[in-house]
């Protein structure tokens, strides 16, 4: 090879190995700014980057460590819900109560979204009601609804276990039972945005 090809080979080099560098990274970024885009629509950048920091509290919540706490409350129409027994689906939990205005606001998006994932298999919707008795819950999530609803007279799970006295509250739980995510406030549960938050946990 010429002198000339040489010096012609290492300048193109030179000038490609940057640009496949500078391309390579620019593919990951943008990745990674397109799985946290659900995350940041929701959440607003600003308490979307203070959680990935760190900073916990209120509102919201964002996270990888914590295992949710197993519990088992009675199911409407009878029988027994027992989170651990649900190992393998994602699970969207809202916790909710009929004098909650918010909170009946937020339950045909609910609604809808149970409606939405039942055909995926692997995603359940579980609403925990906090009133007096299922009369009153019966008012506002049918019996025929498709999310599963569940009665915490109590408050022994909502208020004790998972520390909740403000509503509407909703957590995803992972597979493995781990809380990946929690939103406080009303929220269109069936917005794409919202879609895609849960299918990122499935």
């Amino acid at each position: 090879m010429q002198k000339r090809e040489v010096i012609a080979t290492l300048i193109v080099a030179a000038i490609a190995f940057p640009l496949i560098f500078i391309f390579t990274g620019a593919i990951a970024d943008s990745r990674a700014r397109a799985g946290e885009a659900p995350f940041r629509s929701v959440l607003g950048n600003a308490r979307y980057e203070a959680l990935m920091e760190g900073e916990g509290g209120v509102p919201h919540y964002l996270g990888a460590s914590l295992l949710a706490p197993d519990f088992t409350l009675p199911e409407q129409g009878g029988g027994e819900w027992k989170l651990s027994d649900h190992r393998g689906k994602v699970i969207v939990m809202n916790f909710w109560t009929v004098t909650c205005r918010p909170c009946i606001q937020e339950m045909p998006t609910i609604e809808l979204l149970a409606e939405i994932v039942e055909p995926w298999g692997d995603v359940e919707v579980v609403a925990i009601s906090t009133d007096r008795s299922w009369a009153e819950a019966a008012t506002i999530i049918a019996p025929t609804s498709r999310i599963t609803s569940l009665l915490d007279a109590d408050r022994a799970v909502v208020n004790e276990m998972f520390g909740t006295n403000l509503f509407p509250e909703t957590w995803i739980i992972d597979a493995d039972g781990v809380i990946r995510f929690r939103y406080d406030g009303a929220l269109d549960w069936s917005d794409p945005v919202a879609l895609d938050l849960i299918r990122a946990y499935r």
